[in-house]
């Protein structure tokens, strides 16, 4: 987080805009609008986490010694409804961390239906005062930044930035902003899965084409989706998944044998125990293959902590979904 946090402290070469060339910010994924003094430099930052890239794309501008910036940061985890002012305090921490100022003001900042924070700082050891607006929208995080030279106008063209910011259509409803960005897909060949972000995260050491693991962040459960382009040789899905399993475990017991229909589509579901290294871990999968090609699709837990993800997994094998090939 400091590293993106940083991106609000610093200062861009000068470029002698006039604001009488007010240009709009209206980037597609977001969730705001803007008014910029002129057409904004963009770029994008990515920033290692243990569950992945946190991702920041900033629009940015300077008039005269006065700094304006927007950026939006983006999680691999989608943020739990109440995780907002959590936030809000480890992001202002870093931000006077990295740039030690003196607060002026720090009240709440409201967006719509969406609560956040602004500060007013005073940077002494640069003769500037700068404002800083947090919201929390859906599961990003918005930051809006207006730096000035104490004496002079700056305030006020501070605050027309501030002023021209606006939620866009289809943002204005925070339950719905909520779930769009909590539930998201992946797609590979011809399936598709559709998980609560919010529950499970990319394995960010994925390598391998097709295979996509997945963990949750109390590391209760993990899961594993595997997609290939042409159906297994022999057709029998289920027989393949337990010699794989088989040949990884010390012993195999097979719990339940059914049916799971995703649409029109009918697939093998499988429940069963595997043991390794002493350890017996329950599985739940659904498993296909046919023209589209083959899916794998389980989730695993220690039978200890089964009962207590076996909802999860279930929710996260339901996300599971087939689109038929194009003829």
């Amino acid at each position: 987080m400091r590293r993106l946090l940083g991106i609000i402290c610093a200062l861009f070469p000068g470029t002698g805009l006039l604001w009488a060339d007010e240009s709009p910010l209206a980037a597609a994924d977001w969730a705001v609008e803007a008014q910029f003094p002129a057409p904004p430099s963009t770029d994008a930052v990515l920033t290692p986490s243990p569950q992945g890239d946190v991702r920041a794309r900033r629009y940015f501008a300077e008039l005269a010694g006065e700094h304006f910036l927007l950026v939006r940061f983006t999680y691999p985890l989608a943020l739990q409804p109440g995780a907002e002012a959590g936030l809000y305090e480890k992001s202002e921490a870093e931000l006077l961390r990295s740039r030690p100022g003196e607060i002026r003001r720090h009240e709440a900042y409201v967006l719509g239906p969406f609560a956040g924070e602004r500060l007013v700082i005073a940077q002494h050891r640069e003769g500037t005062v700068r404002e800083v607006r947090l919201v929390v929208i859906g599961s990003s995080l918005y930051v809006f930044s207006a730096e000035w030279p104490e004496p002079g106008p700056g305030a006020a063209h501070g605050a027309r930035l501030f002023e021209s910011i606006q939620l866009r259509p289809g943002y204005t409803d925070a339950r719905v902003v909520q779930q769009n960005e909590r539930w998201r897909e992946l797609g590979a060949g011809n399936f598709r899965l559709r998980y609560d972000a919010a529950q499970w995260y990319r394995d960010p050491s994925d390598q391998e084409p097709g295979v996509f693991n997945f963990l949750r962040p109390d590391r209760k459960a993990e899961a594993q989706f595997i997609a290939e382009e042409h159906a297994i040789e022999g057709g029998d899905i289920e027989a393949a998944v337990l010699k794989t399993a088989q040949d990884g475990a010390e012993s195999v017991t097979v719990k339940k044998r059914g049916a799971k229909y995703r649409g029109t589509v009918q697939m093998a579901e499988l429940q069963f125990t595997a043991r390794v290294e002493g350890v017996a871990y329950l599985n739940h999968g659904y498993f296909y293959s046919g023209p589209e090609g083959a899916v794998q699709l389980r989730g695993w837990a220690t039978e200890k902590n089964y009962a207590e993800v076996a909802d999860d997994i279930t929710e996260l094998l339901d996300g599971l979904t087939v689109v038929p090939p194009k003829h």
